[in-house]
C-alpha cells in the first residue's frame, strides 16, 4: 500500500504528525523506523482515534509512550491500514495530551543525558532536600555502587528500557547522589569510500532526475549519519531507504540490481 505522507523525524516530531493526522479523522498506519533500520513502530489510527502501537516488544500505551519519543529515522502514514488489535482505549486527545507533557520532561533529560553512552557514577553524597527516591532509583544507585555504567549497560544489567534508565538517572542527578562521566567511545566502524555514493547518484540521476542528491543526503542523514562517516553495515539498510523513494517499480527494481552489483564490490 502506498504511502501519502512521509518524512524525517529530523525535522518533524511524531507527537505533531499525530495530531495532524487526528484531527483529521484519519484512518491507516503510521510507520516509524529508527536510522538505523533495526528498530521500528507501528501506530494505527481508526476515524483519527489511536487504537494500537506497538514498538518492539511492547504493545498499547507503553510502546506509544516510547515512539512519541523517537527524534530521528523516518516516517510513512499508510491510510486505509487496519488492525484487529485494540490496545488502546484512552481518549486520544488525551492521549495526545499526556503525550505532549511527556515529549517535555523528555526534551529536560535529553538535554542532561544527550548520548546514551554517557556513564554515570555514584557521587557518595546524601539526596538533596525532600527528594524521595522510590524502589527503582535504589536498584540503579546500588548497580552504581562499584562501577561506572552508560544508559545502555545499565539497561541490559537490569532488563530495564533506556528510557526509562535515562529518567531514573535524571532523577538521580537531580538528587546529587549521581553524576555523569566520560563517555563510551564507540567502536570506529569501516566507512563508505566518498566515491560510492558518486556513483549512487550519478545511477540514481539517471532514474529520477536531479532530485537524487537530495534524496541521497536526506537518507543519509535519517541514519545520523553524514557521507564522511557513513559506516559500511547501514549500506544494505541505506539501498532499502533510497529504493522507498523510487516511485516507478521498474525503476525501483532497476536501482536495486545495480546496487546490488556495487555492495559486493565494497
Amino acid at each position: 500500500m502506498s504511502s501519502v505522507l512521509t518524512g524525517n523525524l529530523a525535522y518533524v516530531e511524531v507527537i505533531d504528525i499525530l495530531k495532524l493526522l487526528a484531527s483529521g479523522d484519519k484512518d491507516g498506519k503510521l510507520l516509524l523506523q529508527k536510522e538505523d533500520a533495526r528498530e521500528n513502530g507501528e501506530i494505527y489510527l481508526a476515524g483519527g482515534r489511536v487504537v494500537h502501537a506497538v514498538c518492539d516488544n511492547y504493545l498499547g500505551e507503553t510502546a506509544f509512550r516510547d515512539l512519541v519519543l523517537w527524534q530521528s529515522g523516518k516516517f510513512a502514514f499508510e491510510p486505509g491500514s487496519t488492525t484487529t488489535q485494540k490496545t488502546i482505549e484512552k481518549d486520544t486527545g488525551q492521549l495526545l495530551s499526556e503525550s505532549t507533557a511527556l515529549f517535555q520532561s523528555w526534551q529536560k533529560i535529553h538535554h542532561l543525558i544527550p548520548s546514551f553512552r554517557i556513564k554515570f557514577k555514584q557521587t557518595g553524597q546524601e539526596p538533596h532536600g525532600s527528594i524521595k527516591l522510590k524502589g527503582n532509583d535504589w536498584e540503579i544507585l546500588n548497580a552504581l555502587s562499584d562501577a561506572e555504567l552508560s544508559v545502555t549497560e545499565l539497561s541490559q544489567k537490569m532488563n530495564m528500557r533506556e528510557m526509562d534508565i535515562a529518567a531514573i538517572l535524571y532523577t538521580l542527578v537531580e538528587a546529587g547522589v549521581v553524576e555523569s562521566g566520560a563517555e563510551t567511545k564507540p567502536i570506529r566502524k569501516e566507512v563508505v569510500d566518498e566515491k560510492f555514493f558518486k556513483t549512487v547518484e550519478n545511477e540514481l540521476i539517471q532514474l529520477i532526475g536531479p532530485v537524487a542528491s537530495i534524496i541521497v543526503d536526506d537518507v543519509i542523514e535519517g541514519f545520523g549519519e553524514s557521507r564522511s562517516t557513513f559506516p559500511k553495515d547501514k549500506v544494505a539498510a541505506l539501498v532499502e531507504g533510497i529504493s522507498n523513494e523510487i516511485y516507478d517499480p521498474a525503476k525501483q527494481v532497476s536501482f536495486q540490481k545495480f546496487m546490488f552489483k556495487q555492495i559486493k564490490s565494497l
